[in-house]
């Protein structure tokens, strides 16, 4: 029995090594040989010790398994910190800021140069862009001018629209194109794993076609995908209430009563973890902000850390700036939650006070 538990304990392992990118510990002319042996390009993370970008790549990017499973499919990858052992080869490369990843061929020839921290999605396509001619800004547009329609063109189509133009722009039209995209799709194709990076990357309110139809199918989903999907549903309820919670979004009494029904309809409250917000948002929402505040003092504790960030971040849109007497005792109860507040949102919360406490 003990040699079953600890063959299971290895492959599961093993399998986790398998689906993240597998940076050899090799050199730089190592890599050329085994590339020449495998018929792949040679990848080159160059970074420091002291990059933060650099270790959010390590930590968050290069173990995921769809970046480990491209990355191991095209690529020799090796990692050389350029202040140590990848001195000269940076220099060689020029590279000015970290990271940075260079792609060689076997003649080390440069195929691609990107510095930078991205996320998955966004790391896969700029890679892409540069190694596929098929993938070139110039090949996608003639692509899709042409009629064709398939994931793999419409993903990589949007995925450059939204890094080469200004994000505004980019927004608007990268709309258009999926929602033409997925209203010309069958249901077959809107549920399958090809098509899952419309939800992922491009739904974001709830009160969006696409995402009604997410949520109205997410049992009928593609098993493999299925969990994704389910995160992908909570993630943007939960983001709703945040924006509601924090004034990010107007109030709407149709559109926020439909997403709570939504959220307790779907389970996702039913540790209750959503009650206070829908307490104070609902009490800001009746515009008596003396009884909002004494809420807030009462319902503080009982919000977890993430909606505790929002209230906060956005308090002072959440009074009334003309009435000073409101200001101070909002500025008041503020600087009282100071001691326990996160690192990450005393960085807004000068901005808050300074506009609470203005003269």
């Amino acid at each position: 029995m003990k040699n079953i538990v600890l063959l299971a304990i290895i492959l599961i392992f093993s399998a986790q090594i398998l689906a993240q990118t597998n940076f050899r510990p090799i050199t730089y002319e190592d890599a050329i040989t085994e590339a020449t042996a495998e018929g792949k390009y040679v990848f080159i993370d160059f970074y420091t010790d002291w990059c933060a970008p650099c270790k959010m790549m390590t930590r968050d990017v290069f173990p995921q398994k769809k970046v480990g499973e491209y990355m191991n499919s095209k690529f020799v990858c090796i990692q050389l910190n350029a202040e140590k052992e990848g001195k000269d080869l940076a220099e060689l490369f020029q590279v000015k800021a970290y990271p940075t990843f260079i792609v060689t061929d076997i003649n080390k020839e440069v195929i691609m140069k990107k510095e930078g921290g991205a996320s998955p999605d966004k790391f896969i396509a700029a890679i892409d862009r540069e190694i596929d001619p098929e993938k070139s800004p110039e090949r996608l547009k003639e692509r899709y001018d042409g009629g064709e329609r398939t994931p793999e063109l419409i993903k990589a189509y949007v995925d450059w629209k939204m890094s080469d133009q200004g994000q505004d722009e980019a927004q608007e039209e990268v709309a258009v194109i999926i929602s033409d995209y997925f209203n010309g799709m069958s249901d077959a194709d809107r549920l399958s794993s090809e098509n899952l990076f419309i939800y992922t990357n491009y739904v974001e309110s709830p009160s969006d076609p696409i995402a009604q139809y997410m949520v109205k199918h997410r049992d009928d989903f593609a098993p493999e995908v299925k969990d994704v999907v389910m995160k992908c549903i909570s993630d943007m309820y939960k983001q709703e209430i945040f924006n509601y919670l924090c004034a990010g979004i107007p109030y709407d009494e149709f559109e926020y009563q439909f997403v709570k029904k939504t959220i307790n309809e779907l389970g996702m409250n039913s540790s209750h973890c959503y009650d206070s917000s829908f307490e104070l948002i609902e009490c800001h929402s009746k515009g008596d902000l003396d009884t909002f505040l004494a809420l807030c003092e009462e319902k503080y504790s009982d919000l977890d850390n993430d909606q505790k960030f929002y209230l906060m971040a956005g308090f002072s849109k959440l009074m009334d700036m003309d009435d000073k007497e409101l200001r101070q005792r909002a500025a008041k109860f503020v600087r009282g939650k100071l001691p326990e507040m996160e690192v990450r949102l005393l960085f807004f919360i000068a901005r808050v006070l300074s506009e609470l406490e203005m003269e």
